[in-house]
């Protein structure tokens, strides 16, 4: 069972309540990082999302340093994360699409 999407005005209200939350903690001159620092720190941001991510990431970066070799940067990410060659060939063929606007809002 898929999870619905969010309406965007469920997203404007999240909006201003994590703006005044940041605001408290960090005071006007939040950054970027401290936004994101929140999110991780309050549990918004699983620690699962937040390593798919981050092998999307690195995935797509690697694949330039190893020359196109999907099967050396599968390894180096399964090295660097700690996870099999395997789940790491899942996230980035299976979870990549879940990072766009049209899959998390309506």
């Amino acid at each position: 069972m898929a999870i619905r999407q969010n309406k965007e005005e469920v997203v404007a209200e999240f909006l201003e309540l994590m703006y005044k939350d940041i605001k408290t903690k960090f005071s006007d001159d939040a950054g970027i990082k401290n936004v994101v620092y929140h999110l991780v720190e309050i549990g918004l941001v699983e620690p699962k999302r937040l390593r798919n991510y981050m092998i999307i990431s690195d995935f797509q970066k690697m694949l330039k340093d190893n020359k196109g070799h999907s099967t050396h940067t599968f390894m180096d990410l399964s090295i660097k994360y700690d996870v099999s060659d395997r789940t790491c060939q899942n996230v980035v063929y299976k979870e990549s699409k879940k990072n766009k606007r049209k899959n998390n809002i309506r």
